[in-house]
């Protein structure tokens, strides 16, 4: 490794810049999937262990005596490993007020002509629900997303709720340990996804060739990545 490569840029070289748009289904997930991924492990130490229950007619799910507020965003059918968007299940009696960002995912597929937002229901493969759930929770600005696996398949909800622990975006040493689990449990494409998660973490980017900076309270995040946009290496000087 060159010495001009090691070579921290001056504070000065890192901008504030702001994501590229979207125009497919697999971009609009990598704009999302590192803060909502975050959001989800947050989540998931709010709601403990308790296990689910699903209220359709209130609009709510319950865990244990904790009861949130939802939004239908589609569902996954084991059986054939399809996708349905909540607004083409017609067949459940799902209420329209609970429809309104599945709808508008489907407004959006018309508006950039994404197929996979138009079209209700198709095949997809291992992991399709956690995309949709974090691309809708950061799409939306919900404090959460989940995967209620009721045997057959599963229904993925957006939560909102105001005693949900926000991001705490601070502590960016949290960046270092929750990217490299993202990029481990689901596909995405690594260095588009990181420069999206830091972007939306407040930090002044500083991008060269397969190597991404971030500058944030004067502490700097490093990622380089392969020819293949994997990650190889990520550290702070924190």
């Amino acid at each position: 490794m060159s010495e001009d490569k090691d070579r921290t840029p001056e504070l000065t070289n890192f901008k504030t810049i702001n994501k590229t748009e979207w125009n497919s289904l697999e971009s609009l997930f990598e704009a999302h999937a590192g803060l909502s991924f975050e959001k989800q492990l947050i989540f998931g130490d709010f709601i403990g262990s308790n296990a689910w229950q699903l209220d359709l007619g209130k609009g709510s799910i319950l865990f244990g005596d904790l009861e949130l507020p939802i939004q239908v965003i589609g569902s996954l059918s084991f059986n054939n490993s399809s996708w349905m968007w909540g607004w083409a299940n017609t067949q459940s009696g799902i209420p329209e007020n609970l429809l309104i960002q599945s709808k508008q995912l489907k407004a959006l597929g018309e508006q950039k002509d994404i197929k996979e937002l138009i079209e209700g229901h198709f095949n997809v493969d291992e992991g399709f629900e956690h995309k949709i759930g974090m691309l809708a929770c950061g799409q939306f600005s919900s404090k959460s997303y989940y995967c209620a696996n009721y045997g057959q398949g599963t229904l993925v909800i957006t939560i909102d709720d105001d005693r949900i622990p926000e991001i705490e975006m601070d502590k960016i040493e949290k960046v270092l340990t929750c990217f490299p689990q993202l990029i481990g449990g689901i596909t995405v494409h690594h260095e588009n996804a990181f420069l999206n998660y830091l972007i939306d973490r407040d930090f002044k980017i500083h991008h060269t060739e397969h190597k991404i900076e971030g500058l944030k309270n004067k502490k700097i995040l490093s990622a380089e990545f392969d020819a293949s946009n994997r990650l190889i290496s990520l550290n702070g000087k924190i």
